[in-house]
């Protein structure tokens, strides 16, 4: 096992996720900031609309990923995080800024401990992996459900659920692309680590928003 090359790739990932993660942040502070805000959150149609737009681009990268070169795989996994800071930017009106720092802090650390752990393990998680993707499928068709139902507590179930599922799977994609990366003795890894970028994202995004939702203390 080439681990230089191993570390490496990871590297490559997890600097394109905090990439990610910068531009969401900068997206929110423009978002905030100006009249964009009111224009997307008073606007149904157009909130939906980018909603749509954003799960476009998420499958449409995983799906499409041998079809786009990997300068466009990374133009896509860069528009979807700044969307994603678009439309999350709202948590920052809904919660206390301090409730926000702290929680964000807590999703790191536990998110790195995730991390360490998925990378470091031996075990094949190929059967824990297919358990958590259907999880992911149960909270993504719950959580669109009730985007029009607007139940608070079926909301908190769904919250407490996806911790456990993104949790999970932050493990196991550490786990995969680990192997992959094995497997393929570090060839063509381009593509990979835009997808790889792109799952670490979400799985910290998502472990971040449902832990607030949680546990954040409401403005």
């Amino acid at each position: 096992m080439n681990n230089d090359g191993l570390n490496k790739f990871f590297a490559q990932i997890y600097t394109w996720m905090f990439v990610g993660l910068i531009l969401s942040a900068v997206a929110s502070f423009v978002t905030l900031n100006t009249n964009l805000g009111y224009i997307i959150f008073s606007n149904k149609m157009l909130y939906y609309g980018l909603i749509g737009v954003q799960l476009i681009l998420l499958f449409g990268v995983q799906l499409l990923i041998n079809v786009f070169s990997v300068r466009a795989s990374y133009f896509l996994f860069f528009l979807y995080a700044v969307l994603s800071g678009i439309l999350l930017s709202g948590i920052f009106v809904m919660y206390t800024s301090a409730s926000i720092m702290w929680i964000f802090l807590i999703s790191a650390l536990l998110f790195l401990g995730l991390a360490v752990i998925g990378f470091t393990t031996k075990k094949d998680l190929s059967s824990f992996g297919t358990v958590m993707w259907m999880g992911m499928i149960g909270v993504f068709v719950s959580s669109l459900i009730n985007m029009f139902l607007q139940n608070s507590l079926m909301d908190m179930i769904i919250s407490g659920i996806a911790i456990i599922v993104f949790c999970g799977l932050t493990v196991y994609d550490n786990s995969a692309y680990k192997k992959i990366y094995n497997e393929s003795r570090g060839k063509g890894m381009g593509k990979f680590v835009v997808l790889g970028a792109l799952h670490m994202y979400i799985n910290f995004i998502m472990i971040f928003v449902n832990l607030l939702n949680f546990f954040g203390d409401r403005s």
